[in-house]
């Protein structure tokens, strides 16, 4: 019997306030893998909460599943529906039949009216480096204690009477800060640190929470905890405080509706009072410090006497401190995903006690612990022990500590802590002063992130690409937190460039449409403020946004950047292609035209530095003109050659910028062009498609002009520049071969080893597999000396490493982040080449299965969870026959292609249902 399952409102399971007021629905249909069945129609009908009719689409002929729209149907803000989905199926062969099922969905407030609580504190101090510059990395200089320097959060409390209890309780509630609600002793939700990450001096999010459960007839208490967070905390690689503001402040909105109908709405007034509490201070990178001997029992709840706690400031909503626009948080909140155990207790050579949680993450760790009142524990993070079995504090930079106290308040039976308001990147924990012998039972690894489902595996024959695969799942599930950082721990910065190359896996191996929807927006407030240009990193810290030089390095002046600011092109088509929800194009299109439009009038406007006092021709200026080569951008970013030869550590990483950027500029600006173009193709801007196609061409032929060589070289010669030339087809048909031809020279005089740098390793792989090269393309991948992918599992990864060479032959540990997702970008390509599973339009409703039967795995079997359902493909291979086991989903169309020197039985267009094929190789033919 068929089922519907995994109803979606705009990407999100019954989401109670969505900033859409037209959101799209989607389901699945599951059914027995026997049945072969398909969608014949379908039809919604929304009703208000009351159970009202609103909208009804009536039958609807189509087997359309996903991003699908209820004309004519546009929510009310603050209101709720339910949806009521049928579908008619049939089999081959039968009658058709249907199946129903039922969601809910609310519309966000669009307008705030309710007023804002500050309470009485003192002002974050504000410290840190200016501007990015080589101080933002050095190691942090000596400062004042912690206690003088942070801030304690503050406690707030507000008293409200009910007649009854409520049918019906919704809290909405963001703050200036991160915040933690509650109602009547119980916690408001199961997130944490809410609201995240934003642009907040353009928007601030809500978040919606159903309390009806929480309250009752009679006294209630709303709690909330307010920390420094994101906005006045030290954040980012400067790890400078203050960026948004230094003072907190909350407001909320709780309604709540009784069975005779009537409504009470709680919001700040002077009822409320605030109070510090047993948190000495609290900040997002340097860490909370928790004094159990100050514990105030029960303050959020009925009953607590608050006469000493203080009143504070009650501001309106529109007062000058908190103007600011406040819209409904969309997507699944920051929560704890995943608790570890202890892996092992270490006792290092300098005589330390260390935790080995066995795998980096992002946290922070819950301890029970039983010792006397006063008694201090201090926990100290890391991600990396060095070649001798220490502790290392492998991140540089200001303000970057990483380390959590807490003072225990004597109790015999013991007491259980876990912090608030912080988080860490980590595997080790150094333990200091902890009371008598650590067990492990005491200590759990608790993982936070936005709690995104995982949607994708992979297994094969070989266990370290095994693991590479599960190093890139923790890496993202590291980084997707709040916004997608660049590292849990250095930085914790929003870079555009790390998430467009990321994209096609984030959005393979997680639920990510709504969290990089978010995301999106926060790209397009950010790019608005700064005329068309995408910065490089988003949220864009205001101590960041610097449009003044802000040191002599070049480097730390870069605003636009190749590869970075295409990320508005690149990753709203990723999710467009994997997702098939129009809009992610709709959104950002005028995004795009901006930043293609910024690309078209630097190129006409500045010239390379090397060109400035060059005798140039007309046809050269003319060519110059075109191309997006003038500014400087980070280029083919750490290209390993580049960093060889003994500079320093800033010398070394300007090489690749210097050398390469003159051609990442315009190789990028081709892609932008040829995504804008498809993506105004694809919803009906056909002068804009014509208009962006045209313009490319044109972009192309000069750069081919200016630097494709007729022998096929193109400076400064390495990998990286020939993989991106390639990618984008800016290379004429004629030197194409050539082209190639020395790519893989390269490749060969660097022992078989990638020299791709940021930018071009996405695409080094695939240009190899469909340039003729398949044999060298699974060289690269299950090579095993630096730099390359599986040398990092070997050498213990548990996450991608943001350096090829992180930890070296010796044991020796560079001081860079061990958890970077970017290099990660290969399980794309493993997903796509190895296992076989390629989407070929939008939410892999056309899919190609093609498994990698002539390469060096023996076994594979991995799946994606589309849009439509699961896509599996299991596949063992043993001499010259292979079996092929495919499981598609109803509304998916999979085509089998198999390598030439391959065939197989029966029909390879595959549909709803479990299907087995035998293939065997044909001696006479030859692998591709």
């Amino acid at each position: 019997m068929p089922h519907l399952t995994h109803l979606r409102v705009d990407h999100l399971e019954n989401p109670l306030a969505l900033a859409r007021r037209s959101p799209r629905f989607a389901w699945r249909i599951d059914a027995s893998d026997s049945e072969a069945l398909t969608q014949l129609a379908y039809r919604i009908v929304v009703s208000t909460s009351k159970g009202e009719p609103v909208a009804d689409t009536g039958w609807v002929a189509s087997a359309d599943s996903v991003a699908v729209s209820v004309p004519g149907f546009e929510g009310e803000p603050g209101a709720e529906y339910e949806w009521d989905l049928s579908v008619r199926v049939g089999r081959d062969g039968e009658d058709t039949e249907e199946v129903h099922a039922r969601g809910s969905f609310g519309i966000g407030l669009d307008s705030w009216d309710a007023p804002w609580f500050e309470p009485q504190q003192e002002p974050v101090v504000e410290e840190g480096p200016l501007s990015i510059g080589p101080e933002a990395f050095a190691e942090a200089a000596a400062t004042a204690p912690l206690a003088e320097r942070l801030h304690p959060p503050r406690f707030l409390r507000q008293a409200f009477t009910l007649g009854a209890d409520p049918v019906r309780a919704r809290l909405r509630i963001t703050s200036q800060g991160v915040n933690s609600p509650s109602l009547n002793g119980a916690p408001a939700s199961d997130g944490v640190l809410a609201p995240g990450y934003e642009s907040y001096q353009h928007a601030i999010s809500v978040h919606t929470h159903d309390v009806t459960a929480l309250l009752h007839g009679g006294e209630n208490v709303l709690g909330v905890v307010l920390g420094d967070g994101w906005y006045a905390g030290r954040i980012s690689i400067l790890g400078r405080s203050a960026q948004y503001g230094r003072i907190l402040r909350a407001t909320w909105s709780l309604e709540v509706e009784l069975a005779d109908g009537t409504t009470t709405v709680v919001i700040p007034d002077d009822t409320v009072r605030s109070s510090r509490g047993p948190i000495d201070w609290s900040d997002i990178f340097i860490g909370e410090r928790h004094d159990a001997r100050r514990t105030v029992d029960g303050w959020d709840a009925p009953g607590f006497d608050a006469s000493t706690w203080q009143a504070g400031r009650v501001l309106a909503a529109g007062a000058e401190e908190v103007a600011v626009a406040l819209v409904p948080f969309t997507g699944e909140p920051i929560r704890r995903v995943r608790e570890l155990p202890v892996a092992g207790i270490l006792s290092t050579p300098a005589g330390e006690t260390v935790l080995d949680f066995g795998q980096v993450l992002a946290g922070r760790v819950r301890m029970t612990v039983r010792g006397e009142a006063g008694t201090v524990v201090r926990l100290e993070h890391a991600e990396v022990v060095d070649a001798d079995g220490n502790f290392l504090d492998n991140i540089l930079g200001v303000n970057k500590d990483q380390a959590d106290e807490y003072v225990l308040a004597g109790d015999p039976e013991g007491e259980t802590w876990e912090p608030l308001f912080t988080f860490h990147g980590f595997r080790f924990v150094k333990l200091i002063g902890y009371p008598g012998e650590p067990r492990r039972e005491d200590f759990t690894a608790v993982v936070i992130a936005n709690d995104l489902e995982q949607t994708a595996s992979f297994a094969s024959s070989d266990a370290r690409l095994d693991r590479l695969v599960e190093n890139t799942v923790w890496s993202q599930r590291s980084n997707f937190l709040a916004v997608p950082t660049d590292c849990p721990q250095r930085e914790r910065a929003g870079w555009t460039g790390d998430l467009q190359i990321f994209a096609p896996t984030a959005a393979t191996l997680m639920g990510v449409a709504a969290f990089l929807d978010r995301w999106l927006t926060n790209v397009r407030i950010d790019q608005k403020a700064h005329d068309g240009v995408v910065p490089i990193i988003v949220p864009l810290p205001p101590a960041t946004d610097d449009p003044e030089p802000v040191s002599d390095d070049d480097l730390f002046n870069i605003r636009a950047a190749a590869g970075w600011g295409d990320a508005i092109t690149i990753a709203p088509s990723a999710l467009y292609r994997h997702y098939g929800d129009i809009r992610f194009l709709a959104d950002n299109l005028e995004a795009m035209r901006a930043w293609v439009d910024h690309q078209t009038a630097s190129a006409a406007e500045v010239l390379p530095r090397r060109l400035a006092d060059a005798d140039l021709t007309d046809e050269q200026r003319a060519n110059h003109a075109l191309l997006w080569n003038g500014p400087l951008n980070f280029g083919d970013w750490l290209a390993p050659s580049t960093l060889e030869g003994g500079e320093d550590e800033f010398q070394a990483m300007m090489k690749a910028p210097l050398l390469t950027a003159e051609l990442t500029g315009p190789l990028f600006q081709i892609l932008s062009l040829d995504l804008l173009a498809a993506s105004a193709s694809e919803l009906g801007e056909n002068e804009l498609a014509d208009a962006c196609h045209e313009h490319a061409g044109k972009v192309r032929a000069a750069f081919a002009a200016e630097y494709v060589e007729a022998d096929g070289r193109i400076q400064p010669d390495l990998q990286g520049i020939y993989v991106l030339a390639l990618a984008f087809d800016a290379v004429p048909a004629d030197r194409r071969q050539a082209v190639v031809d020395r790519l893989v020279e390269l490749i060969h005089e660097a022992g078989d080893h990638l020299d791709t740098g940021f930018v071009s390793v996405p695409y080094l792989l695939d240009v190899l597999w469909e340039n003729g090269h398949r044999d060298l393309a699974r060289t690269l991948l299950h090579q095993d000396t630096a730099p390359s992918w599986l040398y990092e599992v070997d050498h213990g990864a548990t996450t991608i490493w943001e350096a090829w060479h992180a930890v070296h032959e010796d044991g020796t540990v560079d001081r860079v982040s061990m958890n970077h997702y970017a290099f990660g970008c290969v399980v794309d390509w493993m997903m796509r080449r190895v296992a076989g599973i390629e989407l070929v339009e939008p939410g892999y409703r056309s899919t190609r299965i093609a498994p990698d039967l002539d390469g060096r795995l023996d076994r594979c079997e991995a799946h994606v969870d589309t849009p439509y359902g699961r896509l599996a493909v299991e596949w063992n291979r043993q001499d010259d026959a292979a079996w092929i086991t495919v499981t598609v989903p109803v509304g998916v169309t999979a085509e089998v292609e198999l390598a030439d020197s391959w065939s197989a039985d029966g029909d390879l267009t595959l549909r709803h249902g479990v299907h087995r094929l035998n293939a065997r190789r044909q001696a006479a033919l030859v692998t591709a």
